[in-house]
């Protein structure tokens, strides 16, 4: 009989058990991600997409504005990332929303620019605000492994790198 009872406790313990771990995974699961790099670099990834959109505004800077009357200039590519790499470009903007990582320093709000969104579905979004860090890809450890993996797979496109401290 204590057999029984010892067995029954541990099933029920293993079944709870095994529920949270799905209940966990379910709420990661994510639909659409977005990295907005100074203002003028916005690369989009879907979970289930074979390909990534990266597109680029050309919208000139205060000391070489467009010609008035001139529209701005948008590129678009396609990048490629695998399973692992998406997975851990999940995982670390992720954690740049959920535990901000901390400034160094201040630049003037044109300088180190980047933003972050988790889009869940239609109802719920994660979105964190990086602005006047000078550079964003130098700001953490974090921050510097998302800036490699996206340069191993963007390699003309700007992300970014300033010359600022």
């Amino acid at each position: 009989m204590k057999y029984f009872i010892f067995l029954g406790v541990s099933m029920l313990v293993l079944s709870m058990g095994c529920k949270q771990h799905i209940e966990e995974e379910a709420s990661q699961s994510w639909s659409n991600l977005t990295i907005f790099s100074e203002r003028d670099t916005r690369i989009t990834m879907g979970n289930d997409a074979d390909s990534s959109v990266v597109t680029v505004y050309h919208r000139g800077s205060f000391f070489a504005p467009l010609p008035k009357g001139e529209k701005m200039k948008v590129d678009t590519i396609k990048a490629f990332f695998t399973r692992a790499e998406k997975d851990t470009i999940f995982s670390l903007v992720h954690n740049l929303i959920t535990h901000p990582a901390k400034t160094k320093g201040f630049c003037t709000e044109f300088v180190g620019s980047l933003e972050l969104l988790i889009d869940y579905g239609n109802q719920f979004k994660q979105i964190a605000k990086y602005s006047s860090v000078c550079n964003w890809n130098s700001l953490s450890d974090k921050t510097m492994r998302l800036h490699d993996i996206l340069r191993s797979k963007i390699k003309k496109i700007y992300l970014g790198e300033n010359d600022t401290p």
